[in-house]
């Protein structure tokens, strides 16, 4: 047993160490721990040049030396100031697009667990996750390098920049959008009052949002331990509706890489949305929104603010019909989005007469589950 024990601890620090490489993509060592700034300084001047420190991914075995990315293959190329750089700084990316990030300083080292290799003594190329999320890299300057009135202020020389991938980073300030709807110009919708209508509010709020509609690869990757080898459901509905998803999961290999043409996850329950946006949180270390919890009641409905039933659906049948969810206020993960964000993510800026769901027709369907929420705190 102890043996048995030793070899897990060992295989565990292995797996966990970070690798560090050259500016020719040659590995010089390894460390579990984090490197002081000190350290990254000494073996930058050793090697000549910027190294690239390699996070671990799981179930990634480490390369002894890092595979070349062709200049031909480097769809877009992002200058940055250095002087332009705050502590934390957001890019948008593609999913699976291989950029290259140059700054007008000599870097003293790279961090990120992305396929990278440095590209020349200020840039670094690398390829986007095939998942839709965010990634970040480090990037590490000389001391002393700016002039003197700037450093004597801010004397930053690390700096974070988060990789939003597939992802829009919004920063309003006192923006003007449109909410609410009207129909045909009427002030009523098949012989109702319109709850909602149309009208104009400023806002300021950071948001950081999808561009596109997650896929079926992404929601399969994601959600690949909960869902099973086959369909338990009795009723024929649900029964078909999961099968699409267990056919899809017999048919793929797990972490593959996802199109980018791939189509929407459509057949997709809200329960379902939900812990997918939980798992997504916790993949990337954030504390996830939703919590569920039992109940008694049947129905739908509104409990009290952050706090509502919806359907229990999943992939596999529960006792009750109904779940419980209410909001972790504390949270910093990914949920999906109220009723007026909606509204003003939807429409993209557009401040036209027009429903954001596009067919009038299903107007209805949409308000019944935007209301799960509060529709006014943006």
């Amino acid at each position: 047993m102890k043996i048995f024990l030793l070899f897990l601890t060992l295989c565990f620090a292995l797996a966990n160490a970070q690798l560090y490489y050259d500016k020719h993509g040659e590995s010089r060592g390894a460390y579990k721990d984090s490197l002081e700034y000190s350290k990254l300084v000494e073996l930058a001047n050793r090697f000549r040049g910027p190294i690239l420190v390699k996070k671990p991914v799981e179930g990634v075995k480490p390369r002894k030396n890092l595979e070349k990315i062709p200049e031909d293959k480097i769809q877009r190329t992002l200058n940055i100031s250095r002087d332009t750089l705050s502590k934390e700084n957001w890019l948008e990316v593609e999913k699976n697009e291989i950029v290259k990030i140059c700054v007008n300083a000599p870097v003293v080292a790279w961090e990120t667990s992305l396929k990278a290799i440095i590209s020349s003594d200020s840039c670094l190329a690398f390829q986007a996750p095939t998942l839709i999320g965010v990634e970040t890299l480090r990037v590490h300057f000389y001391k002393g390098y700016m002039p003197y009135y700037i450093n004597f202020y801010n004397d930053v020389y690390s700096y974070k920049i988060n990789l939003a991938i597939g992802m829009k980073y919004l920063d309003f300030k006192n923006e003007e959008v449109l909410l609410g709807f009207n129909v045909y110009g009427m002030d009523q919708f098949w012989g109702m009052p319109i709850e909602n209508p149309e009208k104009k509010e400023t806002i300021t709020a950071t948001y950081l949002v999808d561009k596109y509609p997650v896929t079926n690869c992404e929601f399969l990757q994601l959600m690949w331990d909960s869902i099973p080898e086959k369909s338990s459901y009795r009723h024929s509905g649900a029964k078909r509706k999961q099968e699409a998803w267990f056919s899809r999961k017999r048919t793929s290999i797990r972490n593959e890489n996802c199109s980018v043409h791939d189509s929407a996850a459509s057949a997709v329950f809200l329960y379902q949305a939900m812990k997918y946006a939980n798992t997504r949180s916790v993949r990337e270390g954030l504390k996830p929104y939703y919590i569920f919890s039992e109940t008694e009641i049947l129905e739908s409905q509104i409990l009290s603010k952050n706090k509502y039933i919806i359907g229990y659906y999943g992939f596999t049948p529960h006792k009750h019909h109904t779940i419980q969810v209410s909001i972790d206020s504390s949270s910093d993960g990914y949920r999906l989005p109220y009723y007026d964000e909606w509204m003003m993510l939807a429409r993209g800026g557009d401040m036209k007469n027009k429903a954001p769901w596009g067919e009038a027709s299903s107007v209805k369907e949409a308000l019944k589950y935007a209301n799960f929420g509060t529709a006014k705190e943006l």
